[in-house]
């Protein structure tokens, strides 16, 4: 016989073979003693548990079992040891190496030896932990289900104003094993702080109630719970241990004993209004996503009634506050069945105050109504109550007679009553009583009409508006702006003419009147200034706008320059002070330096002989004393233009010198000028021209600041400003060109319009161009203009010249020898010392004598009054250069033709008018020596001219 093949360590090749089949088992295989220690566990024992095979074996197999499942377990073994059974199959927790434990399915048997001798048990443990748990999660859903139906069978029997909370409550905490769940709801207190408060509770048994906890009464939601609110009003929940909770919120669930909490919202038409919460008070575990949406579906059904709730109420309140107002509203209100009993179902009581027909009347008549409507609303009566649908909503005015004769006028709004087939079985209505609107209606047509005849005879453009548009302007609008006919206007609106209108510019129909100035633009493209009134009223019986416009653009012109008069008058007084003040100074300054001059010149001259000496430096001195002269000289031209401007309000016409005129607005403009560009004259051979001096040099200094105005600064070198005159066709012609920015041709011919400017808010007023054509044409001139856009442009003032006189001239005369001028007595009378002695020093070839005031002078004159002359200052602070004259005509008859007034500006109204009526000759400051020596000489040489 052969023996089989064994291997060294004892093991045959069948015996290996099923070790091999055992260890690749997921099962776990086992072998105990009678002691329950693991006698052998295949490689699964260690995927199953964690523990090592080899260091379990030898251990008792009970030590791997659950301490909560090891009472069973041993007893289950020992039914097995004691031959009770053949074999056991139990359900069972094993310990795991991390701490956890894994559900397996244990199936045993006993194991005996040849003999029959009990050696312990063998068997496997199958891991079915997956599936306990799959079967767990399908009791616990099932168990949540059956608590959710019974939740909402209980809500949807709690009575109207039952408790909705407290049936609802205790199958969600039984079912989620929770030791508390409550509700809480959300309220705002005076201020407007969010408060909370318990209005229902359940409790397992053994825990603590809080529902009479005054602190979860009226609970302030800031700060504590504040992490809550936005969480809940997502839809979210607030959940988990509660140690892992802010501290604040910590605060207020430790005292209670919760270890585990789960809050979720209830909304109401998605606004929060409460929040359900499930507390565990016995062990700290998360809420799992499957525990979260049951619930979650309790709190929504909970919210869902709630809802209902707050709709019943809402539609009970609303059902009575109906019931009141069909009662007490001032329409009637009306059921009208159109199938038998044909006739009135509902009328309401106001009935009797509009038709004088209580309800009982409209009950006991079905056609009542035939016979109180107007004949003429018959027919739309009876498509009301027979055919409401073909109404469609709209209403339907219909006029009725009162049983005393008098007409009521009804609005119907109508909507048909169908039944479950669709056929209309009753017509609902509501009649409001417009009787007295359409009084008005009628009233304001008539108001309407006569409106329209009043309008179409206002002598001021006039426009009425709906909705922005224009849908009626009288006659003088349209020929105003410039159209033939009405209709071209309708439907526009009045501000597409208006410019610098504000977006509330404009009345609208309910506002209150509303008075502006506007610019109206005519449909040539001019503007004119007015003034526009707007208010509210009813056109055809719907709000509209009036708007009235009053053409002021000649008056507003005329303040305008009335206004600049002013300004130039007080421009031109200061002008005339200043020149004043700067004359008196000027005249002894000028004098004293050429008397200085001649001087030097006649006494410094070096002799002849002088040796060894070194001679004044004469030419040098003379140099400087030149060179001050020229300053001097530079001031009096300055003072000359101001004078220019001294006399703005006078519009006498003389002949001026152009060239003059513009040579001192280049002086008064230089400043604007100089930073901008370049100034080149082109003077050609002009006569004098008739105008106003001071007006002339407005209107030039005027365009020479907006031509200087037109190019940018600090390119100077790159742009110029031409000043050129020439005649031409007899007329004198000054252009004034520039380099600058030019005029747009879609502006080109409004330029002289009164107002119209291109310069931004506050720097033109839009009138400047207007009077400078306004005073050229008033001299017979014209003011032309060319323009090119990045060009520049060209300003022509036309101007006449003044015709020459028909004078014959007279032969020329020998040159007569100058006679020896003898000398005279001459009085001063001046208030400024230094210029008495600058006169007195001019006129050292006579009997000079100095007063310094106008009483001085009367008083010399009273010791001794034969002067030959007098030159006397026009302004003085006691007695003016006229009451001088006067008292010396009155007292010393004909001294007064041997007068010389002198002045340096200023001249008050009163002053000029008498330098104009008297004959004497005038001199101003500074002094003109050769013509002061000459006036002195004449009047003592051959005396006063005859008097006229």
């Amino acid at each position: 016989m052969q023996m089989p093949f064994t291997r060294p360590d004892g093991t045959t090749p069948t015996e290996r073979r099923f070790r091999q089949v055992i260890d690749t088992l997921q099962e776990v295989v086992f072998q105990t003693d009678m002691e329950r220690t693991w006698v052998f566990l295949n490689p699964a024992w260690t995927e199953v548990t964690g523990f090592p095979v080899q260091e379990s074996l030898g251990r008792s197999a009970l030590d791997f079992v659950h301490p909560d499942d090891r009472a069973r377990a041993l007893e289950v073994c020992k039914t097995l040891l004691t031959r009770e059974r053949d074999f056991v199959q139990h359900e069972v927790r094993y310990l795991t190496s991390d701490g956890g434990f894994r559900w397996v399915e244990v199936f045993a048997r006993v194991t005996m030896d040849e003999d029959g001798s009990l050696l312990g048990m063998a068997g496997t443990l199958n891991d079915i932990t997956e599936r306990k748990r799959t079967s767990d999660a399908l009791a616990r859903r099932e168990r949540y289900l059956t608590a959710l139906v019974e939740m909402q069978q209980r809500l949807l029997s709690v009575p109207e104003g039952g408790d909705l909370y407290g049936p609802a409550l205790a199958p969600l905490g039984q079912a989620a094993g929770a030791s508390r769940v409550y509700v809480f709801e959300l309220h705002t207190n005076a201020q407007g702080a969010l408060l909370s408060s318990q209005r229902a509770e359940w409790c397992a048994p053994g825990v603590t109630p809080e529902i009479d906890n005054p602190l979860l009464q009226d609970l302030p939601i800031m700060p504590d719970l504040e992490r809550w609110v936005p969480i809940l009003q997502r839809g979210e929940v607030v959940a988990g241990r509660v140690s892992t909770f802010p501290p604040s919120e910590r605060a207020l669930l430790d005292p209670q004993g919760v270890l585990s909490l789960l809050v979720l919202p209830l909304r109401v038409q998605g606004r929060l209004v409460g929040f359900v919460g499930f507390d565990n008070c016995v062990e700290a575990r998360e809420w799992d996503r499957l525990e979260v949406d049951l619930l979650s579906a309790a709190s929504g059904a909970i919210s869902v009634s709630l809802e209902r709730r707050a709709s019943e109420r809402a539609l009970r309140e609303h059902e009575h506050r109906f019931r009141q107002l069909a009662e007490n509203a001032s329409d009637v209100l009306y059921l009208y069945r159109r199938e038998a009993p044909r006739g009135f179902a509902y009328v309401s009581r106001v009935a009797h105050a509009k038709l004088g027909l209580g309800p009982e009347a409209h009950y006991a008549d079905p056609e009542l109504w035939y016979r109180q409507v107007h004949p003429d609303d018959r027919a739309a009566l009876e498509r009301l109550l027979e055919s409401p649908q073909s109404v469609d909503g709209a209403t339907v005015e219909l006029r009725f007679l009162r049983p005393d004769g008098s007409l009521l006028w009804l609005e119907h709004v109508v909507a048909p009553v169908t039944d479950t087939a669709g056929r209309v079985v009753a017509v609902e209505g509501l009649a409001r009583d417009i009787t007295e609107r359409r009084q008005v209606e009628e009233a304001l047509k008539r108001s309407e009409a006569s409106l329209r005849a009043l309008m179409e005879g206002f002598p001021d453009p006039a426009a009425i508006e709906r909705d922005g548009h224009i849908v009626y302007a009288n006659a003088v609008l349209v020929t105003t702006l410039g159209f033939a006919r009405a209709e071209e206007l309708v439907g526009r609106r009045l501000s597409e003419f208006l410019a610098d209108v504000p977006g509330t510019g404009m009345a609208s129909a309910d506002s209150t009147p509303l008075t502006s100035e506007r610019r109206l633009v005519l449909r040539d493209g001019r503007t004119r200034v007015v003034e526009l009134a707007s208010l509210p009223l009813r056109f055809d019986g719907q709000p509209a706008v009036v708007s009235i416009v009053r053409d002021v653009t000649e008056q507003r012109q005329l303040q305008a320059r009335l206004t600049l008069a002013d300004r130039l008058a007080s421009v031109g007084t200061l002008a005339a002070g200043i020149a004043h003040e700067i004359n008196n100074p000027l005249a002894f300054v000028l004098s004293n330096l050429a008397f200085l001059s001649d001087e030097f010149r006649h006494h410094l001259s070096p002799g002849p002989g002088v040796r060894g000496v070194r001679p004044p430096d004469v030419a040098e001195w003379q140099e400087v004393l030149g060179e001050a002269c020229e300053g001097a000289e530079r001031v009096r031209q300055i003072v000359r233009q101001l004078k220019t401007f001294s006399r703005p309000d006078e519009e006498r016409m003389t002949p001026v010198d152009v060239h003059a005129v513009l040579d001192s607005v280049v002086m008064m403009a230089a400043n604007e000028i100089r930073h901008r560009a370049r100034l080149r004259r082109e003077y050609g051979d002009v006569p004098q021209v008739m105008a106003n001096e001071g007006r002339l040099c407005q209107v030039f200094l005027n365009l020479v600041v907006n031509a200087a105005q037109a190019i940018p600064e600090g390119s100077a070198h790159d742009h110029e400003v031409v000043l050129a005159t020439r005649v031409s066709g007899g007329q004198v012609m000054v252009e004034v060109r520039d380099t600058g920015s030019g005029i747009a041709p879609e502006v080109m011919g409004r330029i002289f319009d009164p107002f119209f400017t291109t310069k931004p808010v506050g720097v033109g007023t839009g009138l400047g161009l207007s009077i400078c054509h306004g005073i050229i044409s008033g001299l017979g001139g014209d003011i032309l203009v060319e323009s090119t856009v990045g060009k520049g442009s060209t300003f022509r003032v036309v101007l006449p010249s003044p015709l020459p006189d028909p004078a014959v001239r007279p032969p020329e005369a020998a040159v007569p020898d100058v006679p020896v001028v003898p000398r005279g007595r001459v009085l001063v009378v001046d208030d400024e010392p230094a210029v008495g002695r600058v006169l007195q020093r001019l006129l050292r070839g006579h009997d000079v004598e100095v007063a310094t005031s106008g009483r001085q002078a009367l008083e010399r004159m009273a010791q001794a009054p034969g002067f030959d002359a007098v030159l006397c200052d026009v302004m003085m602070p006691d007695l003016a250069g006229r009451d001088v004259y006067e008292a010396v005509r009155r007292e010393y008859p004909g001294l007064e033709r041997r007068f010389v007034f002198v002045s340096g500006g200023a001249f008050t109204s009163g002053a000029r008018e008498f330098l104009e009526r008297i004959p004497n000759p005038l001199l101003e400051k500074p002094f003109d020596e050769a013509r002061v020596r000459g006036a002195v000489e004449e009047l003592v040489r051959n005396g006063p001219p005859d008097a006229a």
